[in-house]
């Protein structure tokens, strides 16, 4: 399918809205607002998860690990910070099994990865550690870690998003909206 029929990504808040309706592929189960999380706990089959308060500001704060019963009060004080509108929800992936994450792009020369095998939230990992791969070791990577549903998806999507960087986690099992991945795809922007 040719990149014409898909829209650049140009800001953090149409990113979140294009990315809740899954047009970037297999990401995080994710609610708009407070108002649209399912809180009755035992019957809905959150208890036991983590989730967390992402933010529609680029580099703004996230607030990890709450559990669904922390979730209100926590929202309450993040939106001391921020309007509500610039905050959403999204369950905590299984960050203990990471086993490649970065930020990927499709370059006149082939890829571009700055990667971590960190198993921490991204922005936390990469202040540990970040490298760097180019071309065909980036490639290979990127095929050592990620099944091949997911590879094939990031594939389609610098197709679809020519010049965007990938936000990405690549874990040891499957986990997010779509069965069979073991890559969340967390962001598509352009660069």
């Amino acid at each position: 399918m040719s990149s014409d029929n898909y829209r650049p990504v140009l800001t953090k808040t149409d990113f979140v809205r294009r990315y809740m309706a899954g047009e970037f592929g297999n990401h995080s189960p994710t609610w708009d607002s407070l108002e649209d999380f399912p809180f009755v706990y035992g019957s809905c089959g959150l208890d036991g998860r983590l989730f967390h308060i992402r933010n529609r500001n680029p580099g703004a704060y996230t607030w990890y690990n709450l559990k669904a019963e922390q979730l209100s009060g926590c929202w309450q004080e993040a939106c001391k910070q921020y309007p509500s509108h610039m905050l959403y929800i999204s369950e905590m992936a299984p960050t203990e099994k990471t086993v490649l994450q970065g930020e990927v792009m499709l370059c006149p020369g082939g890829l571009y990865l700055q990667w971590t095998r960190v198993a921490r939230p991204m922005r936390e990992a990469f202040k540990i550690e970040s490298k760097k791969a180019v071309g065909l070791a980036a490639g290979m990577l990127l095929k050592e870690y990620m099944c091949p549903n997911s590879y094939d998806w990031l594939m389609i999507l610098f197709e679809r998003y020519p010049d965007h960087v990938v936000e990405f986690s690549t874990y040891s099992t499957n986990w997010g909206t779509l069965p069979n991945f073991n890559t969340v795809f967390w962001e598509v922007r352009f660069y």
